[in-house]
C-alpha cells in the first residue's frame, strides 16, 4: 500500500513540475522537434556543433523508458510513454548516462517503435536504452561503432506477465534482484527494415502471448506530423495510438531554435561520451559543418589561390607588356641611335671630304703661289745655293791641300828638332861632367830647352803660315 501510495504521489508530483514549466517557460506553439523539447529540459553543448538534451527531472531514480507501457504494433513493439517529451526522446535518437550530466539524449532522425534492446528468460524480460554508438542499417540491422555494454542498474526488469500492463513501471524487479535475474536471461536484438519504416521485433510475440496467457491486441499506429497534437490529449484511445514522424527537412530547419534557447557551455567538463564513435544524426550534422567549412575553406583558399594565380597572371602579364614596352622603346633607341650614328657618319665622311677638298685645294693654291714666286727670288736661291756649294768645294781642297803640305813639312820640321835635340843633349852632357855644380846647371839647362821648344813650335806655325801665303 505504501508502494502504491508513494508511486501515486510521484506521478502527481511529476504532472504538477511539468505544469510549472509549461507556465515559467515559454511553449513554442510553431515548435517541430528540438523546440518542443525545450520547455522540458536544457541543451547542452557537447563538443562543436554536437548539442545533446537533458531533462529537467527532479527524481534521482528516473530512467528512460521507465515511465510507460508496451503495445503491439504494426512496426513491433512500441513503447507508448506517459512523458510529455517522450514522443520524440523514445523514437529517435540514443540515451547515454554520463557521471556529470546524467542522462542526456542524443538527437537522431530516424524513427523506431522504440530504440531498446533486449533480455529475458521463461519468467523476466527486461529491456534498456540503445546507447549512441548503437547504429542501424537497413540490411544489417543495429550494429555497434564501440564495444559499449549497458550497466546492469539501466534495465527495466519485470515478470512476463506484466510486460503488457497499463502501468508496467508497477510492476519493476527491486535493484537487489535486478543483478540475480540479468544474469539468468539472454540477450537479444531484433531490429528490422520494412516499408520504409524500422521494425523493433525484439521477443516474439507468440513467446510473450503464451506466457502472459492472455490474447495481446495489436494496436493500431496514427501517425501525425505534429507533437502537440498528442501532448494536448489527456485521454488515449484503447485501439489507436498516435506517434510522430518528423520530416527531416522540418527538423534541419526546426535545429535553428536551439540558438534561441539556452545551452549549457561547460567547456571545461568532457563527456563520457566518444562522439568520434558516434554515426548519428546529430554528429552527421557536426561531420556535414565540418565538411562544409571544409568545403568554404577549400572554396576560400580555392579562390584565394585562383585570386593568387590571375594577380600572378595580371603580374605576369604587365610584366610582359612592361619587357614589351620596354624591347619596343628599347628597339626604338635603338634605331633613333643607329639613325643618328648613320647621320653622324654621313656628316664626318661629308666633312672628311670636305676638308680633303679643302687640302687639296690649298695645296694646289700652294703650288700655284710656288709656281707665282718671283724669278728673282728663284734666281738669289739658286745663286746662295751655287754659292755655297762653291765654298764647300773650296774648303774640301784646301783641306786636301793641307794634308799634303803636312805631309811633306812636317817630318823635315821633325828631323830639324831632333837633331838640334842630340846636339843641345850631347852639350849638355858635356858641361854636366865639366861643372861641378850641375843641379842648379841642369834647372837652367831645362828652362832654356823649353824655351827652345816653343820656339821651335813658334817656327814651325811661321812655316805653315808662309806654305799657304804661297798658294
Amino acid at each position: 500500500m505504501k508502494k502504491i501510495i508513494f508511486i501515486v504521489a510521484t506521478l502527481t508530483f511529476v504532472t504538477l513540475y511539468s505544469e510549472t514549466l509549461r507556465a515559467n517557460k515559454p511553449y513554442h506553439l510553431d515548435g517541430y522537434f528540438y523546440s518542443c523539447l525545450t520547455p522540458y529540459g536544457t541543451w547542452i553543448l557537447l563538443d562543436h556543433g554536437v548539442y545533446a538534451w537533458r531533462p529537467t527531472i527532479i527524481v534521482k531514480t528516473w530512467a528512460p523508458y521507465k515511465i510507460g507501457r508496451w503495445v503491439w504494433t504494426d512496426y513491433g513493439w512500441y513503447w507508448d510513454s506517459y512523458e510529455p517529451f517522450g514522443v520524440i526522446v523514445y523514437h529517435y535518437g540514443r540515451w547515454h548516462y554520463d557521471d556529470y550530466y546524467g542522462w542526456i539524449w542524443i538527437p537522431d532522425y530516424e524513427w523506431a517503435p522504440a530504440w531498446v534492446e533486449w533480455r529475458y528468460d521463461d519468467d523476466y524480460i527486461g529491456w534498456a536504452p540503445l546507447p549512441p554508438y548503437a547504429v542501424f542499417k537497413p540490411y544489417y540491422g543495429v550494429i555497434y561503432t564501440y564495444s559499449y555494454a549497458v550497466p546492469v542498474i539501466h534495465w527495466h526488469y519485470v515478470k512476463i506477465k506484466y510486460f503488457c500492463k497499463p502501468y508496467v513501471y508497477k510492476y519493476y524487479v527491486p535493484e537487489k534482484v535486478k543483478y540475480r535475474v540479468h544474469q539468468n536471461t539472454k540477450y537479444r536484438n531484433e531490429y528490422r527494415y520494412s516499408n520504409g519504416r524500422v521494425i523493433n521485433q525484439g521477443v516474439e510475440y507468440d513467446f510473450i502471448r503464451k506466457r502472459t496467457n492472455d490474447n495481446i491486441q495489436k494496436r493500431e499506429l496514427t501517425i501525425v506530423d505534429n507533437p502537440r497534437i498528442i501532448n494536448e490529449k489527456s485521454d488515449r484511445d484503447k485501439n489507436r495510438i498516435e506517434t510522430f514522424i518528423a520530416d527531416r527537412d522540418k527538423i534541419l530547419k526546426d535545429r535553428e531554435t536551439i540558438r534561441n534557447a539556452e545551452i549549457i557551455r561547460e567547456n571545461k567538463i568532457k563527456p563520457s561520451i566518444e562522439l568520434s564513435r558516434v554515426e548519428l544524426a546529430e554528429t552527421r550534422y557536426k561531420n556535414e559543418i565540418s565538411r562544409k567549412d571544409d568545403r568554404e575553406n577549400s572554396e576560400r583558399e580555392d579562390t584565394k589561390l585562383s585570386r593568387r594565380v590571375s594577380d600572378i597572371q595580371s603580374r605576369d602579364d604587365n610584366r610582359k607588356d612592361f619587357e614589351r614596352n620596354n624591347y619596343d622603346k628599347k628597339e626604338d633607341d635603338r634605331i633613333i641611335f643607329n639613325s643618328q650614328e648613320n647621320d653622324r657618319i654621313k656628316s664626318e665622311r661629308k666633312e672628311n671630304q670636305r676638308n680633303k677638298f679643302q687640302i687639296f685645294s690649298n695645296k694646289n693654291s700652294r703650288e700655284d703661289s710656288d709656281d707665282n714666286l718671283n724669278k728673282k727670288e728663284r734666281d738669289d736661291f739658286n745663286t746662295r745655293e751655287r754659292s755655297l756649294i762653291e765654298n764647300f768645294q773650296f774648303k774640301q781642297e784646301r783641306n786636301e791641300i793641307e794634308k799634303r803640305d803636312n805631309n811633306r813639312i812636317i817630318p823635315r820640321i821633325d828631323d830639324r828638332r831632333d837633331s838640334r835635340d842630340d846636339r843641345r843633349r850631347n852639350d849638355r852632357n858635356e858641361n854636366l861632367n865639366r861643372e861641378p855644380n850641375s843641379g842648379f846647371k841642369f834647372q837652367q839647362r831645362n828652362e832654356q830647352r823649353n824655351r827652345e821648344n816653343i820656339d821651335n813650335s813658334r817656327d814651325r806655325n811661321q812655316i805653315i803660315e808662309r806654305e799657304e801665303r804661297n798658294r
